[in-house]
């Protein structure tokens, strides 16, 4: 499956490289978040990465595609570059002041945030609404994931038409 996500995904960024600009949940919530340690999940061509190294954050960007990292400064000592495959890699325990999970969701990361997450750490996520589709969320799931984490903004809002996902989930946590 590992070989297959990243021919998938390293095709897909070769086609797109993507958006160059930081999430806007991300730009508007980060002040929240104490400096420090920060993890993007599924970081894709670094947008959300590079940001938050501007911000003074040393960042672990983890994702797949090779293709999609080369976007990322490889000379920048704030971004740690993690070329690995998310359906196996391990978020170390008690490691980080912030994680943003931007677009993309694996379930059986819940627990591992959960760890990874210092006291007082703050969690941004974005992602989809379908309960059609294994790679999307239900609604309020994540409301009841990270029910013992201080929820500071939860919305569940319907995309664009042109959007191939009905709805998209923003949320923003602190870890108690």
């Amino acid at each position: 499956m590992a070989k297959q996500d990243k021919k998938k995904w390293n095709s897909r960024y070769l086609r797109n490289i993507g958006n160059p600009t930081p999430s806007d949940i991300l730009s508007k919530y980060l002040s929240l978040s104490p400096k420090g340690r920060a993890l993007d999940i599924a970081c894709g061509n670094g947008r959300n990465s590079k940001f938050l190294a501007q911000k003074e954050f040393k960042v672990d960007a983890v994702d797949i595609s090779k293709v999609a990292l080369s976007q990322l400064p490889d000379n920048d000592t704030r971004i740690n570059i993690i070329c690995e495959d998310i359906d196996t890699w391990q978020i170390p325990q008690n490691r980080y002041q912030l994680i943003i999970n931007i677009r993309f969701l694996d379930r059986r990361l819940f627990p591992m945030i959960k760890k990874g997450l210092k006291p007082g750490g703050i969690l941004i996520f974005e992602s989809f609404i379908d309960g059609k589709k294994d790679y999307c969320l239900e609604k309020n799931e994540l409301l009841h994931v990270f029910k013992s984490f201080q929820i500071v903004y939860y919305e569940e809002k319907e995309n664009d038409p042109s959007d191939k996902f009905n709805q998209s989930v923003y949320m923003v946590a602190i870890k108690k």
